[in-house]
Order: structure tokens, then sequence, then C-alpha cells
């Protein structure tokens, strides 16, 4: 089983941090790197690929320095960046086929792979579609199949629901939760809702540092007695919303509004407890 340690990571651009003292292990499950844009997510994820280094501190996987592995290290990987590049002209098997060369998967297993690869992603009936004439959620979908063609021990994933539709977004959940019984599998999003319901453990970013993580019985714990709910008329929905975090306004049958809002205190005369969920630790440790 494969074990990921990052120990006091830190990357600085220009003298100014990205990523900062990040401490974390990984082991088989599914974990949800949250952030809001530029927190940090996807120069920690290109560090833990390889692509960057750290300027400080070290990534062991299996206790062995990753910048010492190599060509094992690499083989150990799929990866799914942001942006990734294709040839628009290549067919879909022909860009999957070329991918499991540069992987080094066997070429004995490459047609194997992509067969299977391909229906995991539902994508069989593209298999001859070039490339320039997909989709952009079809595109996504053929990246995330090209990160498995090697059957990695480590999946990284940076925004991989971007572009997807909901029931691509289903298919793509249950792939995941079956894919992180034995392997790591880490995949980063700024948008909670699309991770939240499959990821076993959640590492929050907020400017380059880890704001909080654990599961989500964890996360959702730390934050119990400060999330609020209270039915309120419009005008005190506003003044609500300049004075405390909001999460949610919902228009009732009755004509009144239910705010829902974070607070150290109890915020309104008709304010009661309400349940954390993991938007609302988002919310709370974006904002602090």
């Amino acid at each position: 089983m494969p074990e990921l340690r990052l120990e006091h990571i830190r990357k600085y651009y220009k003298g100014l941090p990205a990523v900062a003292e990040i401490d974390y292990v990984f082991h088989p499950g599914v974990y949800g790197l949250l952030g809001a844009n530029g927190a940090g997510k996807t120069t920690l994820l290109r560090m833990i690929v390889g692509v960057l280094q750290p300027d400080f501190g070290r990534i062991l996987c299996n206790q062995q320095e990753i910048s010492h592995m190599g060509g094992e290290y690499r083989r150990m990987l799929g990866y799914l960046p942001q942006e990734f590049g294709y040839y628009p002209n290549f067919t879909v098997h022909r860009y999957l086929r070329y991918l499991a060369e540069l992987k080094a998967v066997p070429p004995e297993l490459a047609e194997e792979r992509i067969d299977e690869t391909l229906e995991k992603m539902g994508l069989q009936s593209l298999k001859r579609q070039r490339m320039k004439n997909l989709s952009g959620g079809m595109i996504r979908r053929v990246g995330i199949a090209q990160s498995l063609l090697n059957d990695p021990d480590i999946l990284v994933l940076d925004e991989p629901t971007a572009g997807l539709d909901p029931k691509e977004r289903i298919r793509f959940r249950n792939l995941v939760s079956e894919l992180g019984r034995e392997r790591i599998v880490i995949l980063s999003s700024h948008i909670v809702s699309d991770i939240e319901c499959f990821a076993d453990e959640f590492l929050m970013m907020k400017a380059g540092k880890q704001a909080q993580s654990g599961s989500l019985t964890q996360i959702c714990s730390h934050i119990k007695g400060r999330v609020w709910e209270s039915l309120e008329t419009l005008e005190s929905a506003r003044r609500l919303s300049q004075e405390f975090v909001v999460s949610s306004m919902k228009n009732m049958d009755d004509g009144s509004i239910r705010v829902r809002m974070l607070s150290e205190r109890k915020p309104a005369k008709h304010a009661e407890p309400a349940e954390p969920g993991l938007e609302d630790a988002f919310l709370y440790y974006m904002t602090r």
C-alpha cells in the first residue's frame, strides 16, 4: 500500500509564499484538496507529481524522497493537470496509445488498458473521434482516462470535474470511490459540493497555508455552535448579510427568508443552531 508524506513543504514565487509549511500524510483513500482560486492547490499538486521542486521540505513516497526515485515514482503516478495538451487531429484512441507509450505501458498491455479506461469513462463510442471534435466535458473525460492508463498507485487530479455534466459527475464519483480503496487519490476543487459526498478526508488551503484538515465529521465538529439559521424579513436578511458570513438565503412559501450564517454568537433573536456541513466549514476557514 502506498504512503505519501509531505514534510514542511514550502514554495516561493518572487519571494512570496505560494505554499507555506504544509505537513500531511496520505494513505490509500480519496482526499479532497479545497481552497479558493489562488490558494496554492495547483502548486502543491505540481510538487506532489514532481513537476516542481519544493524550496524547503521534502516529499516522500514509501519513505523515499521522490526527487531520488526518478522513473520509479513516475510509473506510480497518474496525473490530470488543470490544463492538459493534446494533438487536435489525433483520434481518442491514437492519443491514448501515444500517452501509453510515454508512460512505458508494455505494448502487449496497452490496448487492454486503453479499452478499460475508455469503458470506465463511458468513452467507447468516441474511440475513433478526433480530439478537436470533442466537447470540453468529453476532453476532460479523456484526460481522466489518460491518467489511469498505467494503473497508478497515486492518482492526482486537478479540478477534474470542470466541464462535466451531472451524469458524468456521478460516473466520476463512483469511479473515484472505487479507485480509492487501494490507491491514493488526491483531487482539487474550489467547488465544495463536487467532492463533499465521496472524499474520505479533506485538506483546506488558504493563502498557501493549511487552514484545516480531517474527515467530514472532524472538520464539521470544529465549527459546531457557529452555524445558525433564522427566518427573517427581506430587510433583516440584508442587514444580517452585511454583518455576518451568510452561506445561503432561501425564499420560503410564507414570504420570509431562511438565512443560514456563521457566527461565534447568536446572530439574531430568532436564530437557532444548525448542523454544520462542509460548505459551512469551508466558508468559516476561508473568511477568518
